[in-house]
């Protein structure tokens, strides 16, 4: 009998120990990666689902062609570049769902390649993305673009965070569904700091995208801090747009809506500041709007609308300062809208 019971007793042991050996043979594997970039894509490619490839920060390599992310995989501290007038070629390519992107420092070539060779330093085709502490320079177009493949299917749960960009061509972040009738859904994006943007700014929302949300934003010398637009496909409207404590300076808008009229519909806009800005707030095509805690300052004073609503319906403007406007000047110009309420508004020329 005791005999039974110790055989017994032996193999619960040697089962819970090959349990214990398998569960520590599929935990996903750290790997550290100190090659010079050139074998950088079989690494990825051998790399298991689940793998963390972590890389020499002191390093900077250089990348020729794309690295394609086929599989869940996490990258962290990447510090890369992109040669001289090498157009038309991201730095990453991801094209798995379930990457994570974490402490990067990428490179472009804007001085040297033309803006019909642009080129996103990050594209990305598929959802459950993470990007975070990413630091973007010299862009050809954007920091990092979500845009679906076409035909793909719609890209869902994306988060982008804590991204610094400095001269940029395009946008620091894009999202996008791409003007082909997918959608870039369930979205947040929060803490952007862009320092000039030549052709564009700090974050677009675009072309079919819902369920976004982006807060925490800072644009200096751009085209605009936020843009919300589309480009007149009937099929990509977007939806249920929050943007949340988004600050411009030097800058032609704090938010720009580039919207056809295509049931572009709830846009909420919260605690936004422009400061020296042209033409801050311009917001078209769009139903059901919401506009609170607007802060509007501009030295030498400004001698034109601040706020211009075209073709909106359904919009509620509250708590808007707007100092240094020109006497006799109407603040907010609203043409072919209906349904604007408007109020509280504060207004000086100092």
């Amino acid at each position: 009998m005791k005999t039974r019971k110790n055989r017994w007793r032996a193999f619960l042991v040697v089962l819970a120990g090959a349990s214990m050996v398998h569960a520590a043979a599929t935990n996903p594997p750290a790997i550290v990666y100190r090659g010079d970039g050139s074998d950088l894509q079989a690494v990825v490619d051998a790399a298991p689902t689940g793998a963390t490839i972590t890389f020499d920060a002191a390093r900077s390599l250089e990348i020729a062609t794309s690295i394609t992310l086929r599989r869940s995989v996490t990258l962290t501290g990447l510090r890369a570049r992109l040669p001289k007038k090498l157009g038309r070629t991201p730095i990453l390519i991801v094209a798995a769902e379930g990457v994570t992107l974490s402490g990067l420092e990428l490179h472009g070539n804007y001085d040297s390649v033309s803006q019909d060779d642009r080129a996103p330093l990050i594209h990305v085709t598929k959802g459950r993305f993470k990007a975070e502490r990413c630091v973007f320079c010299d862009a050809s177009k954007d920091g990092i673009m979500v845009e679906p493949e076409r035909s793909a299917g719609d890209i869902v749960d994306v988060v982008v965070r804590d991204i610094e960009a400095h001269r940029m061509g395009r946008d620091a972040v894009s999202i996008s569904g791409g003007n082909r009738g997918q959608r870039v859904r369930n979205v947040l994006v929060e803490n952007v700091r862009l320092q000039r943007g030549y052709f564009r700014g700090a974050v677009e929302v675009s072309d079919g995208t819902d369920n976004v949300t982006v807060r925490h934003v800072h644009a200096e010398d751009a085209v605009y801090a936020i843009d919300v637009q589309d480009h007149g496909t009937t099929s990509a409207p977007n939806t249920n747009v929050l943007l949340e404590d988004v600050t411009a300076v030097n800058c032609k808008h704090v938010i720009r809506t580039a919207n056809s009229k295509i049931k572009h519909a709830n846009l909420t806009l919260r605690k936004f500041t422009a400061t020296n800005c042209k033409q801050p707030v311009q917001i078209s095509n769009t139903t059901n709007g919401v506009v609170e805690g607007l802060t509007i300052t501009n030295r030498p004073q400004a001698d034109t609308a601040r706020v211009r609503l075209d073709n909106c319906h359904g919009v509620r403007l509250g708590d808007i300062r707007i100092r240094g406007l020109a006497q006799g000047v109407e603040p907010i110009v609203a043409k072919n809208c209906t349904d604007v309420k408007i109020g509280p508004l504060t207004r000086s020329d100092e």
